[in-house]
């Protein structure tokens, strides 16, 4: 299901943004349509204003497309394919088809802003309890992540390139998720401080990891005073993992949107020996909610705009999700839930 190698720009016009694209749009002609109808414009010296209009109304065209009109209709559709079964499984309704005849899940390739020395490295899933059995079994590729080590790379947005990642996605969301990762793309494409390096975006799996055979690596993140208070005042802490697969693994439990295609994570990360250590997905701490602060310091942590623009797609973002201690899972973008006894969430 997956490509396995490495694609960059290939298929793309020199000169010219990359937009997304289906792996294999034979097998969800309606959602490949979809993207292609939808797709954000990029025209010479568009303004901000501009770019927002486009982007609104390039929202409203897909969910008229979809006839969908709010998010968690998608949720809705997808339990109801799987027929009600006991344990939802992203392995299973991956491989169903909607009545139109699309397959469930597919793979989407969307361009991503990287640092200048990021490397690419393949992820895979899994039916499985552990992501240690992901991590060293390979049960299936599912797309990879991008993979940088130095803080001073990652922050320095003039040497950012554009790439692409891959991801599996369910393919009535995979438009909508097009639109939001290409809106963050484009950005950075008119303005190189707008620029969001996009390293690690999760959406469709049960158990996730990179491999466990690759590494030792070192990975810089920051740790913080405290866990909950307000400081900025972080040290670069170097992280030593004996894997790659310690820094980059998923594991959800079995009412998980991911286990749907429709749960979208966003550089997260599995940093350990750190504070609050950002961009490590779950927080307390008042710190993090000034994103532009933190995405100064660390610029895999999302500026506000880009959760302003999940809001406009209609995904239900960081904030709206509380967990024990008001903690907020950052990364983690949603179409959310109705009601909790209704079943699936994060």
């Amino acid at each position: 299901m997956v490509e396995t190698v490495r694609q960059g720009q290939a298929g793309d016009t020199p000169g010219q943004p990359p937009q997304p694209q289906l792996l294999d749009s034979q097998v969800a002609p309606q959602a490949a349509r979809i993207l292609e109808q939808a797709a954000l414009l990029f025209e010479p010296h568009m303004t901000p204003q501009a770019r927002d209009r486009d982007f609104l109304g390039k929202i409203a065209l897909a969910k008229e497309l979809l006839s969908v009109t709010q998010l968690r209709d998608l949720r809705q559709q997808s339990l109801a394919l799987l027929n009600n079964q006991e344990e939802v499984s992203w392995e299973t309704l991956r491989l169903l088809k909607w009545p139109q005849g699309d397959r469930v899940g597919v793979v989407l390739s969307v361009p991503v802003w990287v640092p200048g020395q990021a490397r690419r490295v393949p992820a895979y899933a899994g039916f499985e309890k552990k992501w240690q059995t992901v991590a060293l079994t390979h049960p299936r590729p599912s797309g990879y992540i991008w993979f940088a080590g130095k803080l001073a790379d990652i922050n320095n947005k003039s040497r950012s390139r554009p790439e692409r990642t891959q991801v599996e996605v369910n393919s009535r969301f995979a438009p909508l998720a097009a639109l939001f990762l290409e809106y963050i793309f484009r950005e950075g494409w008119y303005d190189v401080d707008r620029r969001v390096p996009l390293l690690v975006v999760r959406i469709a799996e049960d158990t996730w990891s990179v491999s466990a055979h690759r590494g030792p690596v070192v990975a810089e993140c920051l740790s913080f005073p405290d866990k909950e208070g307000g400081t900025f005042d972080g040290v670069v802490v170097q992280g030593y993992y004996e894997s790659m697969a310690e820094l980059h693994h998923g594991r959800h439990v079995p009412v998980s949107n991911h286990r749907l295609g429709l749960a979208m994570d966003v550089n997260d990360f599995n940093h350990k020996n750190v504070i609050d250590g950002n961009p490590n997905p779950v927080s307390i701490a008042l710190r993090h909610y000034n994103r532009d602060a933190m995405h100064r310091l660390d610029a895999r942590n999302l500026p506000a705009w880009v959760y302003s623009a999940a809001k406009w797609v209609g995904l239900r973002i960081p904030q709206e999700w509380l967990y024990t201690g008001f903690s907020a899972d950052w990364p983690h973008f949603d179409v959310g839930t109705k009601k909790k006894e209704e079943g699936v969430g994060h």
